[in-house]
């Protein structure tokens, strides 16, 4: 019988392998945590090592808890049979005791390498990137264009989905590790690669996030009243006071767009419309956000696609005019594609109109940047920053990135996995290791064989309903909507678990595991 023993930094930078004993929940979280390690944790009340056990994979329990779609429930055993555990319901709820407990759980360090890293962007790649580095014994120092850090999180969400004030804290936590930020401070303007280098940084990781919204492309968009999604909810985020209309349409299908439409209605618009070019099933936004949208009285109008903006004498916007749209053959993303109704113009009448159809990185910095070197960083046709997807590491060497800055918009969770990916191979970079990608990685994959279609000898029962403020007491505030679950929910929750991987739910399944002893 074999020990075995692992370093700190070891068990860090450990991500999941096709050999090793996963839950379905677990092989699509893609921050790789250990689902049914850390609600069995729960179910024995042992909320801080539930904690510790999210936090070895993902440094925004907190974040996440409130933000995250939640993918890992989509593969969760439990929906055979019945309905889903709400995982994310119980991370947030370990999350929030930590934080309401008035207590930091400590986080281990592992000693000084002496090396030093620039995290360019302290957004929820950046974050996550610069947590695991800090952890296992690298110098950090985050450098960040916006007041604060948080990136999209801060932003990009409001603060109705995710407070401030528990923004803070998370973020405090990770700064305590002995990681300096500087603020207001632009890359390619205020510094740049020449001056890292001769600062003595060894490696930079560049998480600028995706920040450049996309135009309409259409007549109208300079009026009076036209704005666009992410630089909107930016604004308003920083308390901006924005001249606003008393009736608006948001353009997108997307969760920026459901964010601008929701958070038109806080404001006090009398109306607010979604116009979408196809139907609500196509939509890619978040369902429970869509969800919200309808209680909260947003109307929709699916199958229109913007032609013009319409301004009166005085150059304001007075109406958004459509075409009618009718779905067509499936396109490349296997959604059917909206073809034209000839004739079906069509005129909305509204004060207001903001694109959020999507947005792509700012990568000003490349030609703004006078060290001759940046000349070789290359970028996608998209924009984005190129780099190999399973290390992360961009075509100069000692540059990696992760988020939306490599992948375009994405998931925060995607965002946090691509952190810690990219931290491992910086640290591989920095101790002269070849940078290679996780052998036999499940990153994005599935073990065909743990897939079940039936789970026999469950007893039916409801998942956990989200606790939720009244939509009455929502609409004149940005209070949190969704709230945490009581204590006994939440225990009764953690007990749908079915614990896989501890228990084998298909006996005749043959899995491919190397044998473990310890």
């Amino acid at each position: 019988n074999i020990i075995e023993v692992k370093t700190l930094s070891e068990r860090i930078m450990k991500f999941n392998q096709k050999n090793d004993p996963l839950a379905p929940c677990a092989q699509t979280c893609p921050a790789e945590i250990n689902i049914p390690r850390y609600i069995n944790q729960l179910k024995e009340g042992k909320y801080k090592e539930a904690v510790q056990t999210i936090r070895l994979r993902n440094p925004l329990p907190l974040a996440c808890g409130r933000v995250c779609p939640h993918p890992c429930e989509t593969e969760c055993r439990r929906g055979i049979e019945d309905e889903p555990v709400s995982i994310n319901q119980l991370k947030r709820f370990v999350a929030d005791y930590e934080m309401n407990s008035g207590a930091r759980i400590p986080i281990k360090c592992a000693p000084d390498t002496g090396k030093k890293i620039a995290v360019i962007g302290g957004g929820p790649s950046g974050l996550s990137c610069a947590f695991f580095l800090r952890r296992i014994g690298h110098q950090v120092d985050i450098f960040e264009a916006m007041p604060k850090l948080g990136g999209m999180l801060r932003y990009g969400i409001p603060e109705y989905r995710l407070p401030k004030k528990v923004l803070d804290w998370e973020i405090q936590g990770i700064l305590d590790l002995g990681i300096k930020s500087f603020c207001h401070v632009k890359f390619g303007v205020d510094f740049g690669l020449g001056s890292l280098m001769a600062a003595g940084y060894n490696a930079v990781f560049l998480g600028v996030g995706a920040w450049e919204d996309f135009s309409l492309g259409i007549e109208g968009e300079t009026l009076d009243g036209c704005y666009t999604g992410i630089n909107f909810l930016q604004r308003i985020s920083g308390g901006e006071k924005i001249k606003l209309g008393r009736t608006a349409a948001v353009v997108g299908g997307g969760n920026t767009a459901v964010d601008c439409a929701r958070t038109l209605l806080r404001l006090g618009l009398d109306k607010v419309y979604m116009v979408y070019r196809r139907t609500r099933k196509e939509m890619p936004a978040n369902e429970v956000e869509i969800i919200a949208s309808e209680h909260e009285g947003i109307e929709f109008v699916f199958l229109a696609a913007p032609t013009r903006v319409v301004g009166d004498d005085q150059n304001k916007v007075t109406h958004l005019e459509y075409l009618k749209m009718q779905l067509g053959e499936p396109d490349k993303s296997g959604r059917r594609r909206p073809e034209p109704v000839p004739g079906s113009e069509t005129l909305l009448a509204v004060d207001m109109v903001i694109s959020a159809i999507g947005q792509s990185p700012d990568a000003s910095f490349k030609n703004q940047d006078p060290q001759h070197r940046m000349k070789e960083l290359e970028l996608t046709k998209w924009n984005t920053i190129d780099n190999n997807p399973a290390t992360h590491q961009a075509s100069i060497p000692y540059i990696f990135t992760a988020g939306d800055a490599a992948t375009g918009p994405s998931l925060v969770v995607e965002a946090i996995g691509g952190g810690r990916r990219a931290a491992r191979s910086i640290d591989l970079f920095l101790n002269g290791k070849a940078v290679e990608p996780v052998k036999d990685s499940l990153q994005k994959k599935r073990i065909h064989e743990s897939i079940f279609t039936k789970v026999d000898g469950i007893k039916k029962t409801s998942r956990a309903k989200q606790p939720e403020l009244h939509v009455n007491e929502r609409l004149d505030s940005f209070i949190e909507v969704d709230l945490v679950l009581p204590e006994d929910e939440a225990h009764r929750e953690a007990e749908r678990c079915l614990s896989c991987c501890r228990i084998c739910y298909n006996p005749d399944a043959v899995f491919p595991m190397a044998k473990k002893a310890g």
